[in-house]
């Protein structure tokens, strides 16, 4: 998250490509992992059922 300064704008999806495209293939598919982990817990139903706040 610290790469994209809290926000997944194009410039700072772009900062992190850049980084990960200097990492080792294992480091990279350590990223991939915890990135599908992650979204798949956000992904889970009693996730998907809290009510929206504005």
């Amino acid at each position: 998250m610290a790469t994209l300064d809290g926000e997944a704008t194009q410039e700072s999806c772009q900062r992190l490509a850049e980084e990960l495209s200097r990492r080792s293939v294992p480091d990279i598919i350590g990223f991939a992992e915890r990135h599908a982990e992650a979204l798949y817990r956000l992904d889970r139903e009693k996730f998907g059922t809290l009510p929206w706040s504005t």
